[in-house]
């Protein structure tokens, strides 16, 4: 599991960026977000890592 921080995030439009602690930007988006969890810029969070159609992209992410 990595950690980081959100970034960027539009709930509006279901999407942003975590900022891992690696140093590495990944893609967030609403539907990887487990139930029940809501995300805003400056959550630390907990997340795995899979390569998306945007590149480097989290999901399972909850609160760390």
């Amino acid at each position: 599991m990595n950690i980081g921080v959100v970034k960027v995030w539009n709930p509006s439009n279901g999407w942003g960026f975590i900022s891992g602690d690696d140093g590495e930007d990944y893609f967030l988006n609403a539907n990887n977000i487990r139930q029940g969890q809501k995300v805003k810029v400056g959550d630390r969070v907990k997340f795995d890592v899979f390569e998306g159609q945007k590149g480097p992209s989290a999901e399972n992410v909850s609160h760390a």
